[in-house]
Formats: structure tokens, sequence, C-alpha cells
């Protein structure tokens, strides 16, 4: 109101002292104004609370607030506290409950799952680490793993520590498509700043994440961090986000919502309907790429590897799948066995692309471990010049160089 009766006394002034025309004659002859005159202040005076409270209405903005809004909005934070404190002091009694019944059945692992996602939702995050931790000596699964390297990093404010570091490594180990590890993975790599790394894996992420997921309000804001830093255009950034798979479905909430046991036969069910599919329709590159990563994550590797086989036959010209194929026959945890398919692989691979790391090493292995020397030292001393100098494989490789040379 204040402001209304101020622009209204000001606009009339400025009105009254410019309504004749002052084209032709002295301002202080035509209204009759003196120098240090009583009037010629007050003119002077209306016109700065004017462009005062023109200045405030520009930063301030309008001073016309609808209150009926503000009393809304004010109401609905009160009811929305009141429901707060009330879920709290439920939490609070769920909780200390739970810590009893843990106390009477330290390894029935309900009661402390429940005891653990109580403990987080009322930010009691040691309790909350130091049952996940006790649940992980009883019960050793990914998805345990993940939950307990989140609250790690949660109590660090963030930060992901060595610890949370081992568990993550661990549950993308066992389960490579867990979404709360995935999600720790990227912000690793944006800690020690490889930014590139971090946005693929939190891209891919986005595709699969729903909405209520704990990490769905921070992962587009990384993204979009991630591509600030990399450069990423508008564009290619909001053509990354757009292909965000529909996990509210009606599919998979049902298969969300049941335990670990019949969450796997409903997938086993999916997959093999898929498998059933795909016999009638053998050209179809994309289904076969997705019965093998299903194999996979299901850790039938047998079948897995089966499928790929047949996209690479759909496809014979694609490099990623015959690389793909190689990693799968290779796996770092078990000792080499060099098939005819393996050298076929290798030998494909570095006619398309020389350089390759896996094949070059592979390729070197198998001369060493046959006694070519002279292949080995080649292959090796192509894949060395790659490496950064100080890298473990770099310096295991030179090992073997020397070994071979004496």
């Amino acid at each position: 109101m204040l402001f209304i009766i101020i622009f209204a006394l000001t606009l009339l002034l400025t009105i009254y002292i410019f309504k004749s025309s002052l084209s032709n004659e002295d301002l202080t002859l035509k209204i009759g104004l003196r120098p240090k005159s009583k009037k010629l202040l007050f003119y002077i005076g209306g016109i700065s609370l004017f462009l005062l409270s023109s200045i405030l209405y520009y930063e301030l903005g309008s001073p016309f607030i609808d209150m009926n809004k503000l009393h809304t909005a004010k109401e609905k934070l009160l009811k929305e506290n009141i429901i707060q404190n009330k879920n709290r002091k439920q939490d609070l009694k769920i909780f200390e409950e739970l810590v009893s019944k843990s106390k009477k059945s330290p390894n029935n692992i309900n009661i402390l799952l429940d005891l653990a996602a109580t403990a987080s939702r009322i930010n009691k995050i040691d309790v909350e680490i130091s049952t996940l931790t006790r649940i992980l000596s009883i019960k050793n699964s990914p998805r345990l793993k993940s939950l307990l390297a989140q609250a790690i990093v949660r109590k660090a404010s963030g930060q992901v520590t060595s610890k949370a570091q081992m568990l993550i490594n661990e549950a993308l180990s066992e389960n490579p498509m867990d979404p709360g590890a995935n999600f720790l993975n990227g912000l690793l790599q944006s800690q020690i700043g490889n930014e590139k790394k971090a946005f693929e894996i939190w891209t891919k992420l986005y595709r699969n994440t729903s909405s209520d997921d704990a990490w769905g309000k921070d992962l587009e804001t990384n993204i979009r961090s991630a591509a600030r830093n990399l450069g990423v255009s508008d564009q290619v950034l909001n053509k990354s986000l757009k292909k965000r798979l529909n996990i509210d479905s009606p599919i998979t909430s049902e298969i969300l919502n049941l335990n670990e046991k019949d969450q796997k036969i409903k997938i086993n069910q999916m997959v093999e309907q898929l498998a059933s599919r795909l016999t009638k329709n053998k050209e179809d590159l994309d289904g076969w790429v997705k019965l093998y990563k299903s194999y996979k994550v299901l850790n039938n590797m047998d079948k897995a590897i089966n499928a790929l086989r047949t996209t690479i036959e759909i496809s014979p010209q694609n490099l990623n799948l015959k690389k793909t194929l190689l990693k799968e026959l290779l796996p770092p945890q078990k000792d080499p066995n060099f098939t005819p398919e393996i050298d076929r692989l290798v030998n494909e691979i570095l006619e398309s692309e020389p350089n390759n790391i896996n094949a070059l090493f592979f390729r070197g292995l198998k001369a060493f471990k046959t006694g070519e020397d002279k292949i080995a030292i080649d292959n090796w001393t192509t894949l060395l010049s790659q490496l950064p100098p100080k890298s473990q494989m770099a310096l295991e490789l030179s090992k073997k160089l020397e070994s071979i040379k004496k």
C-alpha cells in the first residue's frame, strides 16, 4: 500500500511540473520556483521518492503479493513438517524395536535389512554401516556391497573412500549392471579427474534409472557438470539424456517388488522368452546383443558367449563385437586357453586395428608360452609404446621382455 501511495503522489507531481510546455522558457520563471524555495524542495523530494520507489521495484520485484497463495504455501509447509516429524517419531520407535530384535537374533537377515533401511532414513549412518557389514558377513551379494559403499560415501560427505572403492569394484565384477555401484563408480572417476569416463558411466546409467532411485536427483546434475568440464555441447548432451528407459513400467515395477529369488525366476523367464523369439528371427542383431547381456547378468557365461558368437555371424565386420568376444573368452581371472577361435579373433582384430592393446597382449602372451620369442618381443614392444611408462601393465611387460632377451 505504501508503494502505491508514493507512486501516485510522485506521478501526480511529475505531471504537474511538466504539464505545460517548457521548450522556450526558463523553468524557474514558468512555475515560479526560486532557488532554495520550499516549493522547489518539495518537487525535488517528490521526484526523488518516485525514482527511489522505481529502483526498489526494479531491484526487489513487484510489491503486490498474493496473500492467499502465501497463506496456502505456509499451510502446506506446516503440514509437511508435521508429517515429517510424525514419520521420524515412528521411524525412531521402529529403530529401537529393531535394535532390540537384532540383539536377540543377530543372524536374522530380514531384521538386519530392516534395521539398516530404518537407520538410513533417520540418518544414523554408523548403525547403517555396521548393520550392512554384519549382513555381508552372513550373506555375500553385489547389492549389499553397493548399499554399504553408498553408506560409506554418505558418511564421508560424498567422497569415495578406498573402502568404498573396493566394495564398488567387487559389486561391479559380480554384477556389472548394479545401478548404485555404477553411480558411485562415476563419482569416483569424476573425483580422480577422469570426467570422460564419469560422463560415459552416468549417461548409460541415466537411461536405466527410475525417478525414485536414491541417486536419481543428483545424476542429471552430475552429468551436466561433467559435460561442462568436457566441453560437450547442449545438443549432444540433450541427445545423450534423451533415450531414458521407462523404469516405472508395470513389468519393471512388478520385478522390483519381488524378493531376490523370485526376481531371478522372473528374469530367467523373460530371457528365455527372448531366446525363443530369436530362434525364429536369427537376423535380429539388437535382440542377440540384448540376449548376450542378459545371460551375462544372470552369470550364464556359456549361453552369453554363444549369443555373442551369433551377433558376429550376423555382423562379421563389427570389430567391437569381436573385441568383446575376445575379452569374454580370455577373462583375467582364468589361465588363458588359446584355441583356434581365439587365434582367429586376434588376427582379425589386429588386421583392422594394429595397435589394439588386448590383441597385442594375447598374441604376445601365446608366443611367450610357446617359446616364439621374436613374436612375443615384437607384439609386446608395440604394446609398451602405447602404455603409461609407470603403469602396472607396463612394468610387468618390461620384466617379461627382459627375461626373454637374457
